[in-house]
């Protein structure tokens, strides 16, 4: 139940103490339809929020292996290098995607890295990226080596952002599925958890038995 929300966690319990009552009178030969109806649906919905928890736990940490894809290659602007750098927080840029900052305590100062810290704002960072390197590959006025690396490196990051994009929009699309599916069992676990609850105080003069 590691995995579960609280409201989640309090439907579970219930549900629990209707499949303990259901196995007392199936002992004792009381258990009629209605009951074991209730008893059914109590199995069936624990059953969806297990599934529901374990396929919302997968898109998360999917989710979170996916934002550290993008590592950082740092440097101090002052003295050129990394060994002396420590994570500093996060910085929005001006151009709308967060970056790291970071604090050389060689020289004592903070800074933040000129490059997104995430896949998602590594997207436009690309694009903006790409743009500028198309601009230099056709400029006649540069020398042609000038230009033909800038080529290189334009192709270079169009077929990486050609790779990038689907896996994003994926992954995009799996957590608003899921977040969907979030706000319907919320509503579900809502309504079940009040209707369970009617039934119990229906049963009060009834004792749970020790587990």
């Amino acid at each position: 139940m590691k995995n579960l929300k609280p409201n989640e966690r309090e439907l579970i319990k219930l549900t629990n103490f209707f499949k303990k009552r259901a196995e007392k009178l199936i002992q004792e030969g009381q258990l009629n339809e209605q009951e074991q109806q209730v008893t059914e649906a109590c199995e069936n919905l624990a059953n969806s929020l297990y599934a529901h928890a374990a396929n919302r736990e997968a898109v998360l940490e999917k989710r979170k292996k996916l934002s550290e894809i993008v590592k950082d290659q740092a440097v101090c602007p002052k003295c050129n290098k990394s060994t002396h750098l420590k994570l500093n927080g996060v910085a929005l840029s001006e151009q709308g995607w967060r970056s790291n900052k970071y604090k050389c305590r060689r020289c004592n100062i903070t800074f933040t890295w000129n490059r997104p810290n995430n896949p998602w704002d590594l997207v436009p960072y690309l694009r903006q990226v790409i743009a500028e390197m198309d601009v230099t590959a056709h400029n006649e006025q540069l020398p042609s080596q000038t230009r033909e690396h800038a080529a290189y490196n334009r192709d270079m990051m169009q077929e990486n952002l050609a790779k990038l994009e689907p896996v994003l929009q994926t992954s995009d699309e799996e957590l608003a599925e899921m977040e969907q599916r979030e706000k319907e069992m919320a509503k579900l676990i809502h309504e079940f958890k009040n209707y369970l609850l009617i039934e119990k105080i229906k049963m009060d003069n009834w004792k749970e038995p020790e587990a």
